[in-house]
């Protein structure tokens, strides 16, 4: 019942935010803005209830928490990379929403180092 209300809540913002397009954009991205922080916030109770079935999971299967906190670093990287992004592409702003894929690119590489180095590990132990 809850994503009706945020599908509501987005069409309305996406109402309101037409209707003052005309009088003044700055005001419309700003209120864009602010409409996008709130469902992200009201998401937020969506993900308590996944990390908890997967923090479950992983202790049922005695996989290490570093994967887990892995995939949920890449899983918010990735969240904040598509809002940012798409919020310079409504905007405008091509160059921007470029720059800030490559840095979540990078920063997914640099979350998941640790992902490559249990791999290699791995293949070494197999070929020894």
């Amino acid at each position: 019942m809850k994503i009706f209300t945020i599908a509501c809540f987005c069409i309305f913002s996406t109402i309101v935010c037409k209707a003052i397009e005309k009088d003044s954009r700055e005001i419309k991205y700003a209120a864009v803005l602010a409409a996008a922080a709130v469902v992200l916030f009201h998401s937020v109770a969506f993900v308590k209830d996944l990390i908890s079935v997967f923090e479950d999971l992983f202790t049922l299967s005695g996989i290490d928490d570093m994967y887990l906190s892995i995939l949920f670093k890449s899983l918010g990287i990735c969240y904040i990379v598509q809002l940012a992004s798409d919020y310079c592409k409504d905007c405008g702003e091509n160059a921007l929403a470029s720059q800030v894929t490559l840095a979540g690119k990078l920063a997914m590489l640099s979350v998941s180092l640790p992902l490559f180095k249990a791999f290699v590990e791995i293949v070494k132990a197999l070929l020894i």
